[in-house]
């Protein structure tokens, strides 16, 4: 890790608590990338095997997602459903939650935009992905979504 892992990036309020984040793990950025690379190659195995059994997903409908198996299913469920699907991370950036009395957390954030749909159609929607690395595996991820602006480009193809 770079020297400047001590640099305060920001912080986390938990209940009257604050913690502070610092640079987190850099190679967790590659953890993330691969994590989408695996997507755009509908390799969903690949995603499978980068993710920890027990890993907890919160989505943007408000569903909750407690195993990689469960994901996989869903995962290919999704692709079932839309022949063009794309993820193209526009940002990503690596923190590390520092707790004085538990162990620090390494979460990477990423800005992706995703592209759905079949040959007919398709539409392109922006996420906010949050995702805790754990030994180089997905633990934990929190996915926040907005429709893009016409503004933005967001008009069927």
């Amino acid at each position: 890790m770079p020297e400047n892992t001590n640099t305060k990036i920001g912080y986390e309020n938990d209940n009257d608590t604050s913690y502070d984040i610092t640079v987190g793990d850099i190679s967790s950025l590659e953890v993330v990338k691969a994590f989408f690379d695996a997507y755009n190659n509908k390799d969903l195995q690949a995603v499978y095997d980068m993710e920890h059994d027990d890993v907890l997903f919160y989505t943007p409908s408000g569903k909750t997602i407690t195993s990689r198996q469960e994901h996989l299913e869903l995962g290919q469920e999704f692709m079932d459903n839309n022949s063009i699907a794309k993820w193209d991370i526009v940002w990503s950036m690596s923190g590390q939650v520092n707790y004085p009395e538990n162990p620090s957390e390494n979460w990477v954030t990423s800005g992706v935009l995703v592209t759905t749909g079949n040959e007919d159609e398709t539409t392109t929607i922006s996420r906010v992905v949050d995702l805790q690395i754990v030994d180089g595996k997905v633990k934990k991820g929190y996915v926040y979504q907005r429709q893009l602006a016409a503004s933005e480009g967001n008009t069927p193809q």
